[in-house]
């Protein structure tokens, strides 16, 4: 299922105060590494979808304590068998929970300038984004694409996303929204679940 949570950029201090009783000690001492509030706000909100997920799912209530396997990528210390991956952009939150390898990233729709877009685009991805309807939401959906699968492998931003072929990008699922792309990868078909803010702040009481 993949799991999304609107509006975080409308969310203030008072949320991120309900939300810390419901985090793990080992997400509230990431937390406490961030600077920005809104990062801050954006990481208690993405790890709350991911609460409500595997409640929902799994039936499972106790907090999730993530470790790291060889690839970088995090999975469940106590859970294993059970794969998900997380993203959070300014205005929305992701999360993706499958039985067999996943990946999802969400991207707010805003400009990219043609000089950040060569270091993600081949020249002609640049030159088709141009001849599109809207150049920005072209690249932002490309970019989404091209982050998600960066994150199959746990290669994350360290790869070069320009020698990402057609082919892997057709293995990726975007779904669009005014404010956002998500991308994600899963071998099976996806439900998508918009939840609502108190679902997660409630998650003590499911």
């Amino acid at each position: 299922m993949v799991y999304i949570l609107e509006n975080t950029d409308s969310l203030t201090e008072d949320f991120l105060e309900k939300a810390n009783s419901l985090l793990s000690l080992q997400r509230l001492q990431k937390n406490d590494t961030l600077r920005i509030t809104s990062d801050k706000i954006n990481s208690a909100a993405v790890y709350l979808l991911l609460r409500y997920g595997l409640k929902m799912e799994y039936d499972i209530s106790e907090p999730p304590v993530f470790e790291t396997g060889f690839n970088g990528k995090p999975y469940l210390r106590d859970n294993k068998e059970i794969f998900f991956n997380l993203s959070h952009c300014r205005n929305s939150c992701a999360c993706i929970i499958s039985d067999s390898e996943t990946a999802i990233d969400i991207a707010d729709c805003r400009r990219i300038s043609d000089n950040t877009a060569k270091y993600f685009c081949t020249p002609e991805q640049l030159i088709a984004a141009h001849k599109s309807d809207d150049k920005a939401r072209a690249l932002v959906r490309l970019w989404a694409i091209k982050e998600c699968h960066s994150k199959i492998s746990g290669a994350g931003l360290g790869m070069d996303f320009r020698k990402i072929t057609e082919e892997e990008m057709n293995r990726i699922t975007v779904i669009e929204n005014e404010r956002y792309y998500t991308a994600y990868y899963s071998r099976k078909p996806m439900k998508v679940k918009k939840v609502m803010l108190s679902n997660l702040l409630d998650i003590a009481q499911l």
